[in-house]
């Protein structure tokens, strides 16, 4: 009888134990980012960069970019805001005064000091063209003007280098990609905000309607195809 009072008390404070660390390491902050302790070192850069991610939308964001309808070619002679009147690889931009979704992305990873898509996108594609789907507008070889501005080209650098957590766990600073038209190719992409609507990330993005880039309740008004977080190195 003693031994199994014994074993009860144990047990109990066995999952009493397992309950507060499960608790402690899943508490969110007010933004939806995950309280850590001191001694949670990995999660903390990863959590780290998500904050940097909404902090480099939100520099995009307070530029009013406008919507480029025309969904143009450009070649690239803008870095940081000025216009070189030459070509700019890597760093290189449209005028920051316009742009489509993809730039919104573009820009936003480049303020938070995340990556340069422009390069990152390039190289990958030089070191594995099979993997992208470039015939699909007819070329044949890596063009750094356009390629990281293409949101099949960013769904696929995405999906091999950051990680999918699924479309039940959104975070701020996840990039979302969508296929607005639902004729599986993905057309539109943006990142979740640390604002929220009804209990509901809003997101980052740059579309026709509003016709520049905003933070809006729109993460569940099309089909979502990819949903991408960055790793932890």
């Amino acid at each position: 009888m003693q031994r199994q009072f014994s074993f009860l008390i144990s047990s109990t404070v066995l999952l009493c134990a397992g309950f507060l660390f499960v608790f402690n390491f899943c508490r969110l902050d007010a933004n939806g980012f995950a309280k850590l302790n001191d001694n949670q070192t990995g999660s903390r850069k990863s959590d780290d960069k998500q904050r940097m991610i909404v902090e480099g939308a939100k520099k995009n964001l307070s530029e009013g970019t406008e919507y480029d309808l025309t969904m143009g070619y450009y070649v690239l002679t803008y870095k940081d805001g000025v216009n070189t009147g030459s070509r700019v690889f890597p760093g290189g931009d449209l005028d920051p005064k316009i742009g489509v979704c993809t730039d919104v992305i573009v820009r936003s990873l480049r303020y938070a000091g995340i990556v340069d898509l422009q390069e990152a996108v390039n190289k990958d594609i030089k070191a594995a063209m099979s993997d992208y789907p470039i015939s699909r507008w007819g070329k044949k070889k890596a063009d750094p003007n356009i390629d990281h501005r293409r949101v099949m080209n960013l769904e696929v650098w995405f999906g091999k280098y950051w990680q999918s957590p699924g479309n039940n766990d959104f975070q701020p600073g996840d990039i979302v990609v969508w296929d607005m038209n639902e004729d599986g190719a993905s057309d539109h992409t943006g990142i979740v905000s640390d604002g929220t609507a009804e209990g509901r990330h809003t997101v980052i993005h740059n579309h026709p309607d509003p016709g520049h880039i905003a933070d809006e309740d729109k993460l569940y008004k099309w089909k979502i195809t990819g949903h991408y977080r960055i790793k932890d190195n």
